[in-house]
């Protein structure tokens, strides 16, 4: 569903450039080759201006940071230049086609390995995974799954229903008695009220990355029903916490965030007090994924549960 919406939006912005085009050639008599240029700087440029504008809302609203955590102003120019690049891959590429972004799901064997299930998060879809499902697979690791989401903008509770679903069959077709889950922001809300609605009695690990666990200052621009429960102080967020107790699940959880996330601020609401908490400086919401030390810790994370992990 996200992938058509993204495909619609994309022509639409076509048909804007061909309007402008159209206007700048006849009336101002520009040359093919200048409005070509132009219409490509337009698409490009449009989105490090979206990037730099949620950097600008993230930095407003930061929390406070850890010395060690700083970056300085070329960190920072580097971290939105890295974000932006993300984001014209996602925008371009992985989200409208998520087929070619990423391998189809492999045919679900009983070998003893433990599934691994990516839970993408708000108006994204498996395509995101892409980088971070080959970095695994290169090491060995897998079975890996990551299954679309298609309420796009439905309640949190609708993609608890459709993950327990992707469990349910993953585990029988498996024969394992649980999976880990690899999520990444909404993702990670919606694997820690699945666990308060089903236990976590098929969860072995819950690795969230990049997750909004006690809202985020930009839910309030963000359409649907499932972006207003990701605002701070959300009826959901409080629900969601009153359930899990002062101890939280029952699973392992590991939040891995960034304490320079664009899109998540302040940037602390990822943390949780039950669960290991990993800070990766510098990098933004969306190029988090691509970072070489989230891989790395990634793996550390799965050779701990049992997972078998290649040198």
């Amino acid at each position: 569903m996200v992938a058509g919406y993204i495909r619609f939006q994309l022509f639409l912005e076509l048909l804007a450039y061909l309007a402008i085009a159209y206007w700048l050639h006849w009336l101002l008599g520009w040359g093919y080759a200048p409005l070509a240029a132009a219409c490509i700087a337009a698409a490009i440029f449009s989105r490090l201006v979206m990037v730099s504008i949620t950097t600008s809302i993230g930095f407003a609203h930061r929390s406070p940071r850890e010395k060690h955590h700083h970056i300085g102003p070329r960190g920072t120019v580097a971290m939105v230049l890295r974000e932006w690049g993300s984001v014209l891959m996602n925008n371009f590429f992985r989200f409208p086609w998520p087929a070619l972004a990423v391998r189809s799901d492999p045919e679900p064997a009983r070998d003893g390995r433990i599934p691994i299930v990516m839970v993408h998060g708000y108006f994204s879809n498996r395509g995101y995974f892409g980088p971070l499902v080959t970095a695994m697979e290169a090491r060995g690791v897998g079975p890996v799954f990551a299954p679309n989401f298609v309420a796009a903008f439905a309640t949190i509770e609708d993609f608890v229903g459709q993950l327990a679903g992707e469990i349910e069959r993953i585990t029988q077709a498996t024969g394992q008695p649980h999976v880990i889950l690899v999520c990444h922001s909404m993702g990670g809300l919606a694997a820690r009220a699945y666990i308060c609605a089903h236990g976590a009695a098929r969860v072995k690990k819950l690795i969230t990355i990049a997750s909004p666990h006690n809202g985020t200052i930009h839910a309030r621009f963000a359409a649907g029903a499932n972006g207003k429960q990701m605002m701070r102080a959300s009826e959901f967020l409080a629900e969601l916490c009153r359930k899990e107790g002062e101890r939280g699940p029952e699973c392992g959880v590991t939040s891995i965030y960034s304490p320079h996330d664009n899109l998540v601020a302040p940037q602390d609401t990822s943390r949780l007090p039950w669960a290991r908490n990993i800070a990766i400086p510098g990098r933004g919401h969306v190029d988090i994924l691509a970072s070489d030390r989230l891989a790395s810790i990634l793996l550390k994370e799965l050779r701990e549960c049992g997972v078998e992990v290649r040198d």
